[in-house]
């Protein structure tokens, strides 16, 4: 008869899952991830500035009105040749419309790292300001990022960046990050943290009236930094 041997213990649901883990950046290679899901995040504003174009009821109202009146004059064959190439001429220009988004991205590297806020074009670092770069990373995935620039003579703190990948967003991975990133603003003396006026996110490549999505997402933004702060300030004075 055969020795029975116990059945394998069965492993738990999450026991093969990443760890979830947030910190400041310390390696070489933790930087340049940073920098690149920054730099995604800038670029990603492309798909949502065409989309905006595409579907907005102004461009489709005449684009439609284009292809009617080429219907009056046309056969039937020749039209659906013409609406074709006019729908093309109309991607090939909402992609030129765009595509500052992605020398913006460009953009986003060591020098915009290390530049001073207060006179970026000069790219001069005023001594004594420090940026601080926090990760959040799924495993060794890095999926969030929140960059601070502490300004010590001011004691401002100015969000440069903040951004969540685009599968984790919805989580509360994001907002967890920029609370630490506001506590490590407080830890070094800041009484305001605000977002930069040209994080890495303002970039606004079409007239206002097209702006207004870019605009709500600011707003929303801007108001959970604020609420953060607040509420982080009262547990301060709390303690």
């Amino acid at each position: 008869m055969p020795d029975l041997q116990p059945p394998p213990t069965p492993l738990l649901p999450n026991a093969q899952l990443p760890t979830l883990t947030s910190q400041r950046v310390a390696r070489y290679e933790e930087k340049v991830g940073a920098l690149r899901l920054i730099a995604d995040s800038v670029a990603q504003q492309r798909q949502l500035a065409s989309r905006t174009l595409i579907m907005h009821p102004l461009n489709i109202s005449l684009t439609l009105l284009v292809l009617a009146a080429l219907a009056q004059y046309m056969s039937l064959a020749i039209f659906f040749t013409t609406s074709a190439g006019v729908i093309m001429a109309m991607l090939v220009a909402v992609r030129g419309a765009t595509g500052e988004y992605l020398v913006a991205a460009e953009k986003i590297g060591w020098k915009w790292l290390d530049v001073s806020v207060e006179d970026e074009d000069e790219n001069k670092v005023v001594k004594g300001d420090e940026t601080v770069i926090l990760i959040t990373k799924w495993g060794e995935e890095i999926i969030a990022v929140v960059v601070v620039k502490v300004l010590k003579k001011e004691k401002r703190g100015l969000v440069r960046a903040w951004t969540t990948g685009l599968r984790y967003r919805g989580k509360g991975v994001g907002k967890a990050l920029l609370e630490q990133g506001v506590d490590v603003a407080l830890g070094k003396g800041c009484r305001e943290i605000v977002f930069d006026e040209k994080h890495a996110n303002s970039t606004r490549v079409l007239p206002a009236f097209f702006n207004r999505t870019f605009d709500r997402r600011e707003r929303r933004a801007r108001k959970t930094l604020a609420a953060i702060v607040a509420a982080r300030k009262g547990e301060k004075k709390l303690a």
